[in-house]
């Protein structure tokens, strides 16, 4: 139930966020709110880390750890928002999120590929779901 009820909280949290950068991006460029975000969001991250004394085992973390961690920043954190921001800016929030919030597709697919963690048939049958629930949020846009 713990699971369940903060993961709801994290969707909802997320669910919320989009509505903020929308309003950002109304009178600033992507890259500009991007830069604001992770300029803030670091400086909270580096005071928290301090306080709460997890600041010292960044030293600790092994060079092939901290690759990992850095290309998932570059292309999640830096590459995927920045794209994001800008078909934000532009679009619909209510077409924009459905389509972004497919990404457990594609890690499904990774995880298979990289990871070798199997597709179930539930799985896939979720997957399909997915593409049906998107394709029906966005119906208008496909119909044109």
């Amino acid at each position: 139930m713990k699971v369940l009820l903060l993961s709801l909280f994290v969707a909802s949290v997320w669910g919320l966020a989009p509505i903020f950068e929308k309003l950002s991006l109304i009178r600033t460029s992507p890259f500009t709110a991007l830069t604001i975000r992770f300029m803030f969001t670091t400086s909270i991250v580096v005071i928290l880390s301090i306080l709460t004394g997890n600041f010292k085992e960044i030293t600790k973390v092994d060079p092939k750890s901290l690759l990992w961690i850095c290309l998932g920043g570059l292309i999640g954190g830096i590459v995927g928002l920045l794209v994001y921001f800008v078909v934000l800016k532009e679009n619909l929030t209510t077409r924009v999120i459905p389509l972004t919030a497919t990404f457990p597709l594609f890690t499904a697919f990774y995880a298979y590929l990289f990871l070798k963690e199997s597709i179930t048939m539930l799985r896939l049958i979720g997957i399909i779901l997915v593409v049906i629930g998107v394709v029906l949020i966005n119906w208008s846009s496909f119909v044109r």
